[in-house]
């Protein structure tokens, strides 16, 4: 449990930071030319993951990244405390310096694997979202309603062409929809 919740915790702040998926970098003076933001409208987890994995490479798609990275009340405390659009934009201008971005275009390519999530993945996301949100919110694992949830594995492309692969949790929180935690 204490592995589990150690890599989700992880995973979540080094997401957080970089928002990329560990790609390595080249340094270019090249325009970046990432996929445009999508809107958050995700059905299933695969359209979460996608849409996630695509705002996180795309010069505005910090309100998506961020919808599927936090639980509304987060985002929404935010909104009222008058920090949101400053998170957001923050977010927006830090992928224009992201070298990763002016290299090539980073896409969601396929899902290899998925698998339910486990009685204890499901506890380490409870906990996870309570120490990530407890800030700006009232919170407790109980109120955490895990209503589905997967363990991915997918691929990623630059360029059309097939990059890299890794590991996600998308799950769907009751009155929130889906929501993901990078590897």
């Amino acid at each position: 449990m204490k592995k589990i919740v150690s890599l989700v915790t992880a995973a979540v702040l080094a997401a957080a930071v970089s928002a990329s998926c560990g790609q390595k970098t080249t340094v270019s003076n090249k325009a970046p030319e990432a996929n445009p933001a999508v809107s958050r409208q995700s059905e299933s987890y695969e359209d979460a993951l996608r849409e996630c994995f695509n705002a996180s490479f795309s010069l505005n798609g910090g309100e998506i990244f961020y919808s599927y990275m936090y639980l509304d009340g987060y985002i929404q405390d935010m909104k009222d405390k008058g920090d949101y659009n400053s998170v957001i934009n923050n977010f927006n201008e830090n992928q224009k310096q992201r070298p990763d971005l002016t290299d090539g275009v980073y896409a969601f390519g396929e899902i290899k694997e998925s698998t339910p999530v486990t009685d204890k993945q499901i506890a380490a996301v409870k906990t996870y979202f309570v120490s990530k949100s407890s800030d700006r919110m009232e919170i407790t694992e109980d109120s955490i309603d895990v209503q589905e949830g997967y363990e991915v594995s997918y691929t990623y492309t630059k360029n059309g062409e097939e990059n890299g692969n890794d590991v996600a949790l998308a799950v769907k929180i009751g009155g929130e929809g889906w929501k993901v935690i990078p590897n």
